[in-house]
């Protein structure tokens, strides 16, 4: 048996009443900060051909998952699995969306797709340790094609033998390339876009009599032996659903690249106790594995270019955090980018690279100040929770992200989502707020 259809035939059969009230939090928590990234996305620089096209997909459907996964992650503020090293939001919640606006789908049966999606996308990200980004691919965007497939194809009762296809189908859609790095362009972006809309579309084009791999994870010129490398795959994927890996999902408290985070969380404790004027250098202790992503080739991150870059570089970014003493999504303005207090600190910031077993983005931050007369301080952080789970933090964010009022009836019906009995209608009721004001 293949192992699209093992993964189909466990985690078709599992239904809202299998999930534990953690794992439905949880679920109910991603849409909750993917839906305030949407607006967050609309609001900060907004660009008005992108707003427009947005609010007529809303009515047409047309392209709709492409619009959602890219404003779900254009300002890099959504959240992150540490282990699979994948943005999850971005390539489950835009297709279960777009199936709720083109069929009557109630809020649980909604959360149980968004699980089930989320850990399947989970699991092909996390067969080895950074496998598609050591050659040169974007996790997210490769995966996210598959994880939309299987969210529609989910939500909108296709066959086993259709879901399985739609699989076989996304094989060939699944694409997505690390160059912006180098470049400091912004092609990132639109990755989790065409994932999902792909996704969506290699569940649709069924009817028309096309067939997909049965084994686009296993062949030879299959998905892991292309992208990957990985030969035998079918004795290192689990294909059975047990405790969904959507509890191991951290939202981001700041809208730069998650491997700046743990630095940038430590160094919201430390500013206080600093004399900024005085610091002659300040040393990173970074996972190697987070080097070439964001600090390597110092003469460009330390000066990005344009806004996604900064988000790229631990120079800047953290920099910017300690003399501004924030980071949000209005910290990057090109104004900002080219203060001459923030590009003189960032000049000032020098990296040691050490070795871990563990994934990259779960290591705590540690960092040296050193200040003009000799003396160094060390910060090294103990604990962090920026834990889907985290309800009450989620909600800060969300309502900073909308500026929404919690009083407002659309956002006590998104706070009971599991309950409502038209997700769809539901969410586009918040578009159109929204909208109205951008």
């Amino acid at each position: 048996m293949s192992i699209s259809t093992e993964i189909i035939d466990n985690y078709f059969s599992i239904k809202s009443t299998n999930l534990d009230e953690a794992t439905i939090n949880a679920s109910k928590n991603l849409v909750i900060d993917c839906i305030g990234n949407i607006c967050a996305s609309l609001r900060v620089n907004p660009n008005i051909e992108l707003n427009k096209d947005f609010e007529n997909s809303i009515e047409t459907l047309d392209l709709l998952p492409f619009y959602l996964g890219m404003l779900i992650h254009r300002l890099d503020f959504d959240d992150t699995h540490y282990g699979a090293l994948i943005h999850t939001g971005c390539i489950t919640v835009p297709s279960a969306i777009y199936a709720s606006m083109k069929k009557k789908i109630d809020g649980s049966e909604f959360l149980t797709s968004i699980a089930l999606g989320v850990d399947f996308a989970v699991k092909l990200g996390s067969v080895e340790k950074h496998l598609f980004h050591r050659r040169g691919f974007h996790a997210t965007s490769l995966i996210g094609t598959y994880s939309s497939a299987f969210i529609y194809s989910y939500l909108t009762k296709m066959s086993n033998i259709d879901s399985k296809n739609s699989l076989g189908i996304a094989g060939s859609f699944s694409s997505g390339n690390l160059s912006f790095l180098s470049t400091g362009d912004n092609t990132k972006i639109i990755h989790p876009g065409w994932a999902s809309y792909a996704g969506c579309k290699a569940g649709e084009i069924i009817k028309y009599s096309i067939s997909g791999s049965e084994k686009i994870f296993e062949d030879k010129n299959g998905f892991f032996n292309l992208y990957a490398g990985i030969e035998n795959i079918e004795n290192k994927i689990d294909t059975k659903f047990t405790k969904s890996e959507i509890l191991n999902v951290n939202f981001k408290p700041f809208p730069v690249c998650q491997l700046n985070i743990a630095t940038l969380r430590l160094v919201k404790t430390l500013s206080e106790k600093i004399d900024k004027s005085k610091i002659k250098e300040v040393i990173v202790y970074l996972p190697e594995d987070s080097y070439d992503i964001v600090a390597k080739d110092k003469n460009i991150k330390a000066k990005p270019r344009t806004d996604y870059e900064a988000k790229f570089s631990i120079y800047w970014t953290l920099a910017c955090l300690i003399l501004e003493e924030k980071l949000t999504v209005d910290s990057f303005a090109t104004s900002q980018l080219q203060k001459k207090n923030i590009l003189d600190l960032a000049q000032k910031i020098e990296i040691i690279k050490i070795s871990t077993k563990s994934e990259a983005a779960k290591v705590k931050g540690k960092i040296e100040v050193v200040f003009l007369d000799g003396k160094k301080i060390e910060f090294e952080e103990t604990v962090a929770n920026d834990s889907i789970s985290n309800n009450s933090r989620i909600l800060d964010k969300f309502y900073e992200n909308t500026q929404l009022s919690p009083k407002s009836k659309i956002v006590s019906n998104l706070l009971d989502i599991e309950d409502s009995k038209d997700v769809g209608k539901m969410i586009k009721e918040i578009f159109y707020e929204f909208i109205k004001k951008y």
